[in-house]
């Protein structure tokens, strides 16, 4: 007579319960875990990935440049290009029309460089050239003396001028006038903007002058009750010494 031992039922079932839990455990472990895991790893990609175009965004938005362009002998031209902005500046590329020439040349802030000369193809009377710096970031800056004309055997550019910037911030009526001291040294040029009522925005005030290498002033006036009084630092030596700075001289000042 054989006796055959048997685990009780509730035994059993206790063995499932426990070795379904490692089962579960180890599915949790080999699969779930290392998926949040990767997942993890990816927002932290992604995260960076946004806070480093949030920076080049904020670098790209800091640069400032001021570019100029004159003759470089025969039928090359130079390009001045001054850095305004915050942060150094990569120069990478200079476009004359649709030619553009590779540059490697870096602009710390608050100084300028020289880039060229750059020889311009196909040249003819008369015929204009456009140029433009392009930046390591992406950004695009033209020249602010506009257009190059060929003539005669050189290059000359197109006007010169005084831009006058106000900043405005608690409205006023203004006046801006220029003194050519070279030409009229006793004597205010009648005055090139005023205002004809109370203004609210910034001011944008702009002269041709007939001529570089001159002395030049500008004197900015604020309407006081019935009186025209000059602004702090007005008047303003405003020389313009092409080709050796740029055609256009911008100034600003400040209304209080």
């Amino acid at each position: 007579m054989s006796i055959t031992a048997t685990l009780p039922i509730k035994k059993r079932k206790s063995v499932s319960t426990i070795l379904g839990t490692l089962i579960f455990i180890g599915i949790l472990f080999t699969s779930v875990i290392p998926m949040l895991l990767v997942m993890k790893q990816a927002d932290t990609i992604y995260t960076k990935k946004i806070h480093d175009v949030e920076n080049m965004d904020d670098d790209r938005a800091r640069e400032n440049l001021i570019v100029y362009t004159y003759d470089g002998g025969n039928t090359s031209i130079n390009v001045k290009v001054k850095n305004m902005g915050e942060t150094s500046v990569k120069i990478v590329r200079v476009w004359t029309n649709d030619e553009y020439h590779n540059e490697n040349t870096t602009i710390v802030t608050n100084s300028e460089e020289v880039l060229g000369p750059f020889e311009v193809p196909d040249v003819v009377e008369n015929v204009t050239v456009d140029v433009s710096v392009v930046t390591e970031r992406g950004n695009i800056f033209y020249s602010v003396s506009g257009s190059l004309y060929f003539s005669g055997g050189g290059w000359s550019t197109t006007s010169f001028g005084i831009c006058v910037i106000i900043h405005n911030a608690e409205g006023g009526e203004f006046q801006v006038s220029l003194w050519n001291v070279s030409r009229n040294p006793d004597q205010w040029d009648d005055p090139f903007y005023q205002s004809k009522a109370k203004e609210w925005e910034d001011i944008v005030a702009t002269t041709s002058v007939p001529e570089p290498s001159a002395e030049y002033k500008i004197a900015v006036k604020e309407r006081k009750g019935s009186k025209w009084k000059s602004l702090p630092g007005s008047p303003i030596a405003t020389p313009i010494e092409w080709p050796n700075g740029p055609p256009f001289i911008l100034v600003w000042l400040n209304a209080k």
